[in-house]
């Protein structure tokens, strides 16, 4: 949790937003045009039978708004510097995006990419270390920012046979989808000024994290190549994490790497960092040196709050004990054995501190113990059948959920219950997006009053709903009793009784 002077917060954004290089105010807001584009792309899609009826209305926009900008704090860096992110949900190439990046997956290189520190110390097992190699990291400076979208396209593009195959779509209808896409949508609104990022992709954009995924493939195959090639030098082991790179080097290579990383582009720039006393922190884990291996730890920042769900939260009690029995199993399975004893220590403090009862908790941590001695703790993905589920997202009520819960059969109506809590604390932080205007709102119901007219008052309500923009839905109102058509319930009675009513101005 941050506090900021709300001044601060202005002044680091506006900061920010001053970098000419990057951003730029646009006069107006492009997002009707580019919801019309969107939805003619979408259409020549359907056509071509590339996508069928019903991911087409499903992807198909009718009530976009233009992306929010706010910024959340570098809270490990010094004077806490902003990390800006465009929130993108509703905007008008959401859904297409999301079909990109469905046939984007499939270029990024399980070569180098990890899943997460479990994938990570099952490559590590058969990797041996010598005296003259170290332990290094590499970090990409402002990744998202920094990547050219013409670069992104260029690879993308270069790889376009095996889109192909998967989409069966023409190069040039998917080069135009990609441009909209990267390029025509890279904009955004705060404070009520709109900008387009004129540089870079912006965080919250569906397709940045796969773009991203991309550009550091072809950073680290360019890297790898180069430094065969020119300088002889092979990494004996080396993965990355999104814009995190961990490596195993010879000691003498270190620098050269660095230098070879940065040659691959003027805008992206590494950091490293290298082993301080036989270790180094990656991900969520500490990497240590150990006679000629690498063993584990788990690691957590100083920043780190320690916070999880509290076990006096309003929240099912099976949700409290699953992530503390997965707490306790990432913890006890990532970390060698000779870690035990300090990190049931720290598991003990984390979830006492969370109000988590002690005698769960010695409860978890040896069934953890039992199966990790049995072996029976592997990581795995589960395949289930949902393809005919409906899941629903319900408001939690102690006790009466879980009655409710227990006397339906979820499995005979195919159906998945979500629960969440009615108040959480982000209820009461300050909201950093620009807010969405009342006329800009779309899936609502709204109501509208007869004023009556002069002598003669009129208590009739009209209630109505919208999942377009509330602003499109009340024009539409005003026209039709303006062009005296009854389409409505509410231009009948206002045509009819002369009365009078403020559309402008809706409950909602």
């Amino acid at each position: 949790m941050v506090v900021f002077y709300k001044a601060d917060y202005k002044r680091k954004m506006n900061d920010l937003l001053g970098d000419k290089n990057t951003y730029k105010v646009l006069r107006n807001d492009p997002t009707n045009t580019l919801q019309k584009k969107n939805n003619k792309l979408i259409n020549e899609l359907h056509r071509s039978k590339i996508i069928s009826t019903t991911q087409k209305f499903k992807m198909n926009s009718s009530a976009a708004i233009a992306p929010r900008l706010y910024g959340l704090p570098k809270i490990h860096k010094p004077d806490l510097p902003l990390r800006p992110i465009a929130s993108s949900f509703n905007v008008p190439c959401y859904n297409l995006s999301k079909f990109i990046v469905n046939a984007l997956n499939d270029l990024t290189s399980e070569k180098y990419n990890i899943k997460n520190s479990y994938d990570l110390k099952d490559r590590l097992n058969n990797i041996n270390i010598n005296d003259d190699e170290i332990l290094v990291s590499f970090d990409v400076v402002s990744i998202f920012t920094n990547i050219s979208t013409y670069l992104a396209t260029k690879i993308i593009m270069n790889k376009f046979g095996s889109i192909q195959e998967k989409l069966n779509i023409s190069r040039n209808t998917f080069h135009k989808i990609l441009d909209f896409c990267l390029k025509e949508n890279n904009y955004f609104m705060y404070e009520g000024k709109i900008f387009t990022q004129t540089y870079g992709m912006p965080m919250g954009n569906p397709l940045s994290p796969t773009i991203a995924d991309i550009v550091m493939d072809d950073l680290l195959e360019y890297t790898t190549l180069e430094l065969k090639n020119v300088h002889n030098i092979d990494i004996k082991f080396i993965v990355k994490y999104v814009d995190d790179i961990f490596a195993v080097v010879r000691r003498t290579d270190g620098d050269i790497i660095l230098k070879t990383l940065n040659e691959y582009h003027n805008k992206l720039k590494c950091t490293v960092e290298k082993e301080e006393n036989l270790s180094i922190p990656f991900l969520d884990v500490k990497l240590h040196r150990e006679a000629n291996k690498i063993i584990l730890n788990w690691y957590s920042k100083l920043i780190s709050s320690g916070r999880i769900i509290n076990f006096l939260s309003a929240h099912p009690l099976k949700y409290k004990i699953n992530t503390a029995r997965n707490f306790v199993q990432k913890i006890l399975t990532i970390s060698h054995h000779k870690f035990k004893e300090a990190n049931i220590q720290k598991i003990h403090k984390i979830l006492k501190s969370n109000n988590f009862p002690s005698q769960l908790i010695n409860n978890l941590i040896e069934d953890t113990l039992m199966s990790i001695n049995n072996k029976h703790i592997k990581q795995t993905t589960t395949n289930t059948d949902t393809d005919n589920n409906k899941f629903f997202s319900v408001t939690y009520i102690p006790k009466l959920t879980e009655k409710f819960n227990r006397d339906l059969d979820n499995k005979k109506h195919k159906i998945t219950l979500a629960y969440k809590p009615n108040c959480t604390l982000s209820s009461v932080f300050t909201k950093t997006k620009s807010p969405v205007e009342l006329q800009e709102q779309n899936n609502v119901v709204y109501e509208i009053r007869c004023n009556g007219k002069e002598n003669e008052q009129c208590n009739k309500v009209y209630i109505g709903t919208t999942k377009r923009p509330l602003g499109v839905r009340l024009s539409e109102h005003e026209a039709d009793i303006r062009k005296k058509k009854d389409n409505t319930a509410l231009s009948q009675h206002i045509l009819n009784s002369g009365h009078e009513t403020d559309i402008k101005t809706p409950k909602y």
